[in-house]
């Protein structure tokens, strides 16, 4: 391998490898938190479903990360219908913010 390629193989592993363990801690975290009691990926359950609530976003992914993190803390009502989302007791501040960087991370791919 030469060093340009070598360093292209570096850079790339630095960037991506936080990211891709940044979505492995998101997915462990909606199954320890038991998002899946209201969420699915596509389908409509109690709640949204993932997919939908990353592309209602997705332009503002940067805002919507902090406004998502609160609200699955929180709670709040009235985005998605009548049922409210409940606040999540399980997460804390931190987790929060990861769920709400994987839930965003979800955005379903073309011919999905």
């Amino acid at each position: 391998m030469s060093k340009p390629q070598l360093f292209m193989a570096t850079l790339f592993a630095v960037l991506i490898t936080p990211a891709l363990q940044a979505q492995e801690r998101g997915a462990a975290l909606v199954e320890e938190k038991v998002c899946f009691g209201c969420h699915q990926m596509a389908a409509v359950s109690i709640g949204p479903p993932w997919q939908a609530i990353a592309a209602r976003h997705a332009p503002r992914k940067d805002v919507m990360l902090d406004v998502l993190a609160s609200r699955i803390m929180h709670g709040g009502g009235g985005n998605w219908g009548l049922v409210p989302m409940v606040p999540n007791q399980r997460v804390n501040e931190e987790e929060a913010k990861i769920l709400a960087a994987w839930v965003l991370a979800q955005a379903p791919q073309a011919g999905q």
